[in-house]
């Protein structure tokens, strides 16, 4: 099953100008997990976060459970070898073919078209990144975050089996943000303005929307008890500096990035230009996790952890 219409294009086209960043050993786009400790190394980190997930849904030997917005495999893999049968979901095509290559069962779908015949079908469910994709700009200014929200955890409730558990990351604002400015997009406000950043973000680069602080909790409430509840913003902070530092590094000694940019130029130049003036130029990804004098980080991540209502 492979119906994407539900999709913004913008996080497809996303994913696929990122597809590059591979060539220079990034290949995770979600917060790691370092502890405290700032020296873990990047791919420590990484794995960390795969296995914690892994331990809030209780996997184990024999467990079902689905990774929503599976990205390249890692937790799919974590999953595998715990001796329990992982399946992912994804869209994009090029994290297909990755997948396929591992010998990890992932499928081209949308959450919002997943089959009736997987209803009670998983122990767990992770979607670690993905929900923040889930509610568009547009959808932000016509009012269906609500409903968006609480139909993913509608779908989710569906899939699980009783006593099943959702495990969650999301960033979320950590400051008034209008939609309808952000809509406009980043050439309508002043280089460097909160509402710059965001519109890159959100309406040009990667797409998407981020919901409130207790948002999630009250859209869910009807099919989920929130049961553990993390601030991992700092660890998102010290992830995404790490990008920074190694696409600049990779860029002046690995000729496979260019190589990468370069065909990713001929085929999508608007968007390769707009995601390198955000990632390596203007910063709008990482200035998200980055404290300001007195007013703190502009967003928030955080870990939750759902069980199933029955």
């Amino acid at each position: 099953m492979n119906n994407l219409q539900d999709t913004s294009q913008t996080v497809i086209t996303c994913y696929d100008l990122l597809d590059a960043a591979l060539a220079g050993g990034v290949e995770d786009f979600t917060d790691g997990k370092y502890s405290g400790n700032p020296s873990c190394s990047y791919e420590d980190a990484q794995r960390n976060q795969a296995e914690w997930l892994l331990d809030q849904i209780k996997c184990r030997k024999g467990s079902h459970i689905l990774d929503i917005g599976c990205g390249n495999g890692r937790i799919l893999k974590a999953a595998r070898d715990r001796g329990a049968h992982a399946v992912g979901i994804t869209i994009s095509k090029q994290q297909i073919k990755r997948n396929k290559d591992k010998g990890l069962d992932a499928h081209l779908m949308n959450y919002r078209n997943i089959p009736q015949d997987w209803d009670h079908a998983f122990d767990g469910v992770i979607a670690n990144g993905s929900v923040e994709h889930f509610v568009q700009v547009q959808d932000a200014i016509d009012g269906k975050q609500d409903r968006i929200y609480e139909e993913m955890f509608g779908i989710c409730h569906r899939i699980l089996r009783h006593g099943g558990y959702l495990a969650t990351t999301m960033i979320h604002f950590n400051q008034p943000v209008d939609p309808h400015e952000i809509c406009k997009g980043s050439r309508a406000h002043s280089r460097g303005s909160d509402d710059f950043h965001f519109a890159k973000v959100l309406q040009e680069d990667f797409g998407g929307w981020y919901p409130v602080e207790g948002q999630l909790k009250k859209c869910g409430s009807d099919y989920f008890d929130l049961e553990y509840h993390e601030d991992g913003t700092q660890d998102y902070h010290w992830t995404s500096e790490f990008w920074l530092s190694e696409m600049k590094r990779q860029t002046l000694v690995n000729p496979k990035v260019w190589t990468a940019l370069l065909s990713k130029l001929r085929h999508k130049q608007r968007g390769t230009i707009g995601m390198l003036d955000n990632l390596i130029i203007a910063q709008s990804w990482m200035w998200q996790f980055r404290e300001r004098e007195n007013n703190g980080t502009p967003t928030k991540l955080f870990r939750d952890v759902w069980k199933r209502k029955d």
